[in-house]
């Protein structure tokens, strides 16, 4: 399945729309429907990165998820994160929590 297939599906099954996703990344409305009729492949990587983070995916786990359409565990798909909520320095800390939480991932037997 296409990456924006996925993006299409995901906001289906969690009730987003177009509008929902410019709110909450600040993405203008023509790009956001244009990513979601055209694809992800012309566009920039942080725009794809703030669309992903809206839907509370990554972008690792959208390119898994292009292989295979797994349905993401119901704890994920709880979580709702706004980009808009942080500062730029505090969404530098939090990639590099997240970073250090895969690090931990790996590190487990």
């Amino acid at each position: 399945m296409k990456r924006h297939e996925i993006l299409r599906t995901l906001m289906q099954q969690r009730h987003i729309s177009i509008a929902d996703i410019v709110k909450a990344t600040g993405i203008p409305y023509s790009t956001v429907k244009s990513i979601m009729e055209n694809g992800v492949e012309k566009s920039g990587y942080h725009t794809v990165c703030a669309i992903c983070h809206a839907l509370s995916i990554t972008t690792d786990e959208l390119e898994q998820l292009s292989g295979s359409l797994a349905r993401l565990p119901e704890d994920r798909q709880a979580l709702q994160i706004e980009i808009a909520d942080f500062t730029p320095e505090e969404l530098h800390q939090l990639r590099k929590y997240a970073a250090y939480l895969r690090y931990l991932r790996e590190q487990e037997p």
